[in-house]
């Protein structure tokens, strides 16, 4: 992979408004014979995320692609660690389209056209009908559907209440410090609990009507710190203290110090959802509240916080014990959320909501991953970088807000068997390489990305046509036709997308002269 300056012939082929763009550069010798031979060939691939989209990396924790590093560790399709071996980074104008899960439209997520997205499409259960706009997602039968395997599709070929694959985190590493009554102090500590005293105080603020919350709190100190906890009153606020660095330290470790910045550690997001599901519970008590939205509704559990990081660690807490959790964000909530009678101020606030129970189920489990229909697709022109990463192992993906996309890598791998069947060859032996040669030396291709050993062939016999016709040497009657073939559908492409392939070729000018 690279760029070879002062390449001797260089090959542009794919489609820019795709995330399956390829260039590759030759260099030429000559042979003892004094025939041209290929010295040296690298390639430049393009990418499918914005820079900005964000991947399911270490234990719950979403990043931007852009930041994504070999040796990363992300969470593949399995929902188990696995390590990036590569990221490709590309400059790309054209349509962007943007996936609006059904429950959740916190957790959409970007990609080109061409991306490769785990789903179950629709129209394969013979059970689904139409009934009406606002109820198609409850026509089908629940039991055809988890049976139905899920296939990777490309992005452009999705419609609205497909099936998105939805997967959380399946380690479980138990810890016997986290006992029962630890994890329920941990939640009341995530709604209420802060430092006070230049870190000396270990304090739980709670409205004075909040009897049961504060009488359990001082319980809960009693036994796990073996101190007496003390009490204050400061307006309609009652503070439990206890003064303890040890502790202080161990909290802010664990999960975190401020609102803002409350973050669940690694060994919390491991342990078994028994136990995680009593800190929920607390931290439900202290910074949520459960009602019904109807009389005849099951209970709505509903939770609020001012870190967007814990908000989305619940909610892959909430999907370890099979439940799906919507998440809503609130920029300017002072009239929308109070808690406890008390006004939530912060800004923006992130809001859990979830249902153990349900009379219609949109979001469906088999208890390995979620299936949630696609609300909507909406479409935006975009230019600027992509990335895309190369995850080791199987299965070939990762997740993107949860949601399990492919790898992606089959133009990578492609592109990088090519340079090594190339490499030495003569130009007439190169131009005989057979998209079958390169996809027997990957040891096979999905059926959806075969397109990308063509891809890599085109962009080689682009490279040996720039060749020849720099130097004004003769052309070979069926490259002339492979070549008037490609630049027909560029042309096609150009017509269609003119403005956003200007704006393209801008950027890779300026990215050139940098």
């Amino acid at each position: 992979m690279g760029k070879i300056a002062n390449a001797d012939g260089i090959g542009k082929v794919g489609n820019v408004v795709c995330g399956d763009v390829l260039w590759l550069y030759i260099k030429v010798g000559q042979n003892r014979k004094g025939e041209d031979i290929i010295q040296d060939v690298k390639f430049q691939t393009f990418g499918c995320l914005p820079p900005d989209e964000q991947v399911l990396a270490g234990e719950g924790d979403w990043q931007c692609i852009s930041s994504i590093q070999n040796t990363t560790r992300v969470l593949n399709g399995n929902g188990r660690k696995a390590e990036v071996a590569g990221v490709s980074k590309g400059t790309y104008g054209g349509e962007l389209l943007t996936i609006v899960p059904f429950v959740s439209t916190f957790n959409k997520f970007s990609v080109t056209p061409e991306h490769p997205i785990l789903c179950i499409k629709r129209h394969w259960l013979k059970s689904a009908r139409k009934s009406g706009k606002k109820c198609q997602w409850l026509t089908i039968e629940e039991e055809e559907l988890l049976s139905t395997k899920p296939r990777y599709i490309l992005a452009k070929d999705l419609k609205e209440s497909d099936y998105l694959v939805f997967v959380a985190n399946q380690r479980v590493k138990d810890l016997p410090l986290f006992t029962k009554d630890l994890m329920r102090l941990t939640g009341f500590y995530l709604a209420e609990g802060y430092s006070s005293a230049n870190y000396s105080v270990l304090t739980f603020a709670f409205n004075k009507d909040e009897k049961e919350n504060i009488s359990e709190v001082k319980s809960l100190i009693s036994k796990i710190i073996k101190k007496e906890a003390k009490a204050r009153d400061r307006g309609n606020v009652k503070e439990i203290y206890v003064c303890s660095r040890k502790w202080v330290k161990f909290f802010a470790d664990t999960a975190g110090h401020l609102a803002i910045h409350k973050k669940l550690s690694e060994k919390i997001l491991l342990l078994p959802f028994k136990k995680q599901w009593q800190m929920v519970q607390t931290y439900i008590k202290g910074d949520g509240n459960i009602y019904k939205r109807r009389p005849k509704n099951f209970l709505t559990y509903r939770v609020a916080t001012a870190s967007e990081k814990l908000a989305i660690q619940v909610q892959e807490i909430l999907a370890r014990g099979n439940t799906f959790s919507s998440i809503k964000k609130y920029d300017n909530p002072e009239t929308r959320n109070r808690i406890q009678g008390r006004r939530v101020i912060a800004r923006p606030i992130y809001e859990i909501s979830f249902r153990m129970e349900r009379k219609h189920k949109f979001v469906h489990s088999n208890g390995k991953f979620f299936l949630v229909p696609i609300r909507a697709i909406k479409r935006r022109q975009y230019k600027g970088d992509v990335f895309n990463i190369h995850v080791k192992g199987e299965p070939n993906s990762y997740l993107v807000k949860g949601f399990v996309v492919h790898n992606c890598v089959a133009a990578i791998s492609t592109s990088s068997v090519i340079t090594e069947l190339a490499k030495g060859r003569t130009l007439t032996a190169a131009l005989e390489l057979k998209k079958d040669e390169i996809v027997k030396s990957l040891g096979g291709l999905p059926p959806i990305k075969i397109h990308c050993s063509l891809l890599a062939i085109d962009a080689l016999s682009e490279a040996i046509f720039n060749y020849l016709h720099k130097n004004k040497k003769e052309i070979p009657e069926d490259l002339e036709k492979r070549h008037q073939r490609i630049e027909k559908e560029k042309e096609l492409i150009k017509e269609k997308y003119k403005d956003w392939i200007e704006a393209e070729e801008k950027i890779l000018e300026q990215n050139d002269q940098t």
